[in-house]
């Protein structure tokens, strides 16, 4: 998949592969990307994000928390987009680096649904169905 440019609107938090089955494939919904959820990826690491999304054909965003290391090898091992919230002179590493590799550096976390801890009931479900629905065109 070609990265995009820019991120969708809409994305989503995973905690693991339990929601993936649950998430619509290309054409099905409004545009989104996938993101850890919050501190999952600072634990868990790289590797386990790419095997997670290895399969999905949507933009992933990897979050490394405050740890640039975290970021940099994300990057150096083909991130398309990396979240680092450290600042300093450590970030100017990482914005050189991401442009090196292609990459797209944020330095804040976007904002995500977050559905909660697995397992996940129809409530829950409903709630990503009802926040990826495609919306109506509007007329011109």
């Amino acid at each position: 998949m070609k990265p995009k440019e820019t991120l969708p609107h809409k994305i989503v938090a995973l905690y693991d592969a339990s929601l993936l089955p649950c998430l619509p494939g290309p054409g099905e919904s409004t545009d989104y990307a996938v993101i850890p959820a919050p501190g999952l990826g600072r634990i868990m690491g790289f590797p386990w994000w790419q095997t997670l999304t290895a399969s999905l054909e949507i933009p992933s965003i990897f979050d490394a928390d405050d740890a640039p290391a975290l970021a940099a090898s994300a990057i150096r091992n083909s991130a398309q987009w990396v979240v680092c919230t450290q600042n300093g002179a450590c970030l100017e590493t990482l914005q050189v680096l991401a442009l090196l590799h292609g990459a797209h550096l944020l330095t804040s976390r976007p904002a995500a649904l977050t559905l909660g801890r697995p397992p996940y009931n129809a409530y829950r479900i409903e709630q990503l169905s009802q926040y990826l629905a495609q919306e109506p065109e509007r007329p011109i």
